[in-house]
C-alpha cells in the first residue's frame, strides 16, 4: 500500500505530519485478529466531516480501527472484547483543554479557597471540601480569608475593617485527621489543634518576639490565632514542597480531568533544568508547569492524558540542547508551542472609564523590540508562537509581529496562536484571519468581564470585544480554554468542567441566566462549532489532526460517552449532562458510578 508522503527531505514540521498520517493510514488496515473494546448502540458524532455520523467503534490497541454500524463493528468482536452497550447516549472525542496551569491546581490542591470567605460556615464548608480530598495527616493551608470583604469596606471607607476570627473547636471538627494553617486578610494567622500539636505550641509555649499566641482570656487555652511574627514563623516550619506531595496531587488531578471528559491538554509549561540557568529581570515564568511532572507522571504509568507543553518563547535558544525540538515528543507528550505574554490590557486610546490609564507591556515583557526578536526567532526554528493578548494595541503588536515573521522566515505550516482575544478592533480580527491564526478563547473571562465591558470600552470597541462569531466569519479557527485553575491571586477560579465552558460559548450568560438572552448574543457559537473547538481543533493546533480531534479509523482512541446528547438539548440542559466513560489511549480511563 502506497504511503502519502514518499522519503524525501522535507522540513521537520511537515515530515512529522507526513508520520503521523502513514502511521494513521497502516494502522487503519483492516485486520483479522479480534478487537479490544467496542462501544456500540450510540449515537456516535466523529466530528469528522467525511463520516460525521456512525452507531459504533471498534478499538485495538490503543487505536481506532472500526466506526460504523453496530453490525459490522460487533463482527470484529472475540472471546475477550470488552463490549459496551451505551444505550443509544452520544459519543464524541475526547475534549482537548487548550490552556491550563497544571502545576498551580496542584499546589491549590492542599489549599482552601477563602479569598472570597467572610463567616465561619463558609470557611468550615471549603475546609470539609479540602479534606475530602487531601490524603490524612498532610497539612491544609488557606490564604487570605476576608480580603473580597476587606476590599468592599475600602471602597465604602472603613479602613478599620477586620475578618473574623474562628472557632478552634469548630475547625478542628472538620480538619480531626488534617494539620491546618490558615492566613487571614490581615497577615494573622491560624492554626488548628493538630497543627498546635505537630508544631509543638500549647498554653505554657512562651510567645515570639514581636508576637503572640492568642489565648482566651477566661480558660488561658490557645484560641488557634496567631498575630505578628507568630504566624510567619509557623508558616515557615511547615513541610517544603516536593516532588511526592507534588505527584500526589497530580495523581488526582489528572484523574479528575478524565472524570470531565478531558483526553489532552495544552498546558503552560518550563523546562526547570533550562530555568535554573536564566537570571530573569522578573518572574517571567511564573504559572508555568515543571515540565517533569508530566514525564514522571508517564514513566509511573498515571498520565491518562496527552500533555502539549507550551514552553517559555525566550528560552527558544535552549531547547534544542535538551532534545526538545518542533512536533518532538510521542503521542503522550509532544512538543510545538512556544508561550510569551505582551499585555496588561494595552489599548491603543485610555479606556473610557479610567481616562489616565491605557494599560501598558506585562511584567514579563522587557521591551517591545527583544518581544520581537524573540517571536520572530522561534519562528524560525519551526516554533509556534502562543501569545497571551488582551488589549487592542497588543493585538496590533502581535500582529505586526507574526506578519514580520511570516515575511522574514521560510514558508511553513504555521499555528500562530492568539491566546484570550478579549479587546481586538475590526481591522486586526481580519488581519488574524488571513493569517490563519488560531484564537483561544476563555468564555469564562466574558463571565468575569460582561457587566463592565461597555463602561470600559463605549459602544464602538465593545462591538468587536469577545467577538468569537467575528472570529470565525474571518477564518480564524477557535479553541475553546478553560486558564485553569485560576488567577494566580487566587480571586478567580476557572471552571475545567467543558460542560459549563460550553454553556458560556452557546448563551453567553452566566449559569444563573444572566444577561437575559446574553451579552451581544449574535457573537454566540453553535453547539457543533463549540465541540469543534474542545476536539479537532486544538488537535489541528498542534500539528495532530491526523492521530486525534475526531473519531476516524487509524487515530488514537481518545473518545467519552455523554449522559445526554448535547447536540440536541436545549443550552440549560447542558450543566446537567454528565461524562458516563472516558476512554484513553483504548482502555477505560474513567467509569461512572451508576
Amino acid at each position: 500500500m502506497r504511503t502519502p508522503c514518499r522519503f524525501i527531505r522535507w522540513p521537520a514540521a511537515v515530515a512529522t505530519s507526513c508520520l503521523l498520517l502513514a502511521s494513521a493510514v497502516v494502522q487503519a488496515r483492516p485486520a483479522a485478529e479480534p478487537v479490544d473494546l467496542i462501544v456500540h448502540n450510540a449515537r456516535v458524532w466523529t466530528v469528522d466531516d467525511a463520516h460525521p455520523l456512525a452507531q459504533a467503534v471498534a478499538v485495538r490497541g490503543n487505536r481506532i480501527v472500526k466506526v460504523g454500524d453496530d453490525a459490522e463493528v460487533l463482527a470484529l468482536k472475540g472471546a475477550r472484547t470488552r463490549t459496551l452497550d451505551v444505550q443509544g447516549r452520544l459519543v464524541l472525542p475526547g475534549f482537548i483543554d487548550g490552556h491550563t496551569h497544571f502545576e498551580n491546581a496542584a499546589d491549590w490542591f492542599y489549599e482552601a479557597r477563602l479569598v472570597d470567605v467572610n463567616d465561619e460556615a463558609g470557611m468550615l464548608e471549603r475546609l470539609a471540601e479540602t479534606a475530602a480530598r487531601v490524603p490524612e495527616g498532610m497539612w491544609i493551608t488557606g490564604y487570605d480569608w476576608g480580603s473580597f470583604a476587606a476590599a468592599a469596606a475600602r471602597r465604602a471607607g472603613d479602613r478599620g475593617f477586620v475578618g473574623f476570627a474562628p472557632s478552634l473547636a469548630a475547625v478542628d471538627r472538620v480538619t480531626s485527621r488534617h494539620p491546618v494553617l490558615l492566613r487571614r486578610h490581615d497577615g494573622s494567622y491560624f492554626v488548628n489543634s493538630l497543627g498546635m500539636r505537630l508544631l509543638r505550641i500549647d498554653r505554657n509555649s512562651l510567645n515570639p518576639s514581636n508576637g503572640e499566641y492568642q489565648r482566651d482570656p477566661a480558660t488561658g487555652e490557645l484560641t488557634g490565632m496567631l498575630f505578628g511574627s507568630a504566624g510567619g514563623r509557623m508558616a515557615q516550619t511547615l513541610p517544603p514542597p516536593s516532588r511526592a506531595r507534588t505527584l500526589i496531587a497530580a495523581e488526582w488531578l489528572v484523574k479528575d480531568l478524565n472524570r470531565q471528559g478531558i483526553t489532552g491538554i495544552h498546558d503552560i509549561a518550563r523546562v526547570e533544568a533550562i530555568s535554573q540557568q536564566q537570571i530573569y529581570h522578573t518572574h517571567v515564568e511564573r504559572s508555568n508547569s515543571d515540565l517533569s511532572i508530566f514525564t514522571d507522571l508517564r514513566d509511573r504509568g498515571r498520565l491518562t492524558l496527552r500533555v502539549n507543553p507550551i514552553l517559555t518563547m525566550a528560552n527558544w535558544r535552549d531547547y534544542a540542547s535538551h532534545g526538545i525540538v518542533p512536533q518532538g515528543g510521542d503521542d503522550m507528550i509532544r512538543y510545538g508551542g512556544l508561550k510569551a505574554f505582551i499585555d496588561g490590557f494595552y489599548m491603543e486610546e485610555p479606556y473610557l472609564d479610567n481616562p489616565q490609564n491605557a494599560g501598558g507591556l506585562t511584567f514579563r515583557v522587557v521591551d517591545e523590540a527583544s518581544m520581537e526578536r524573540d517571536l520572530v526567532a522561534a519562528d524560525r526554528l519551526g516554533f509556534d508562537p502562543a501569545v497571551h493578548v488582551i488589549g487592542d494595541k497588543a493585538h496590533r503588536l502581535l500582529l505586526d509581529w507574526y506578519e514580520t515573521a511570516v515575511a522574514r522566515n521560510p514558508a511553513r505550516d504555521r499555528r500562530l496562536r492568539v491566546i484570550h482575544a478579549w479587546f481586538p478592533n475590526a481591522h486586526d480580527i481580519e488581519r488574524a484571519g488571513r493569517l490563519g491564526a488560531v484564537a483561544d478563547i476563555t468564555p469564562y473571562h466574558l463571565m468575569r468581564e460582561k457587566k463592565i465591558v461597555d463602561a470600559k470600552l463605549g459602544p464602538t470597541r465593545a462591538q468587536t470585544a469577545f467577538a468569537w462569531r467575528t472570529m470565525i466569519d474571518n477564518g480564524i479557527r477557535l479553541n475553546i480554554v478553560s486558564d485553569w485553575p485560576g488567577s494566580f491571586d487566587r480571586g478567580n477560579i476557572a471552571p475545567i468542567n467543558p460542560m459549563e465552558n460550553l454553556w458560556y460559548a452557546l448563551t453567553r450568560q452566566d449559569v444563573g441566566g444572566d444577561p437575559a438572552g446574553g451579552w451581544r448574543p449574535e457573537q454566540a457559537l453553535t453547539i457543533e462549532e463549540a465541540i469543534r473547538a474542545y476536539t479537532i481543533n486544538p488537535a489541528h493546533t498542534t500539528h495532530e489532526q491526523a492521530i486525534r480531534g475526531s473519531i476516524t479509523e487509524g487515530k488514537l482512541a481518545d473518545l467519552i460517552v455523554l449522559s445526554d446528547n448535547i447536540l440536541e438539548l436545549a443550552p440549560a440542559q447542558l450543566l446537567d449532562t454528565r461524562v458516563l466513560y472516558t476512554i484513553f489511549d483504548g482502555r477505560v480511563a474513567y467509569e461512572a458510578v451508576p
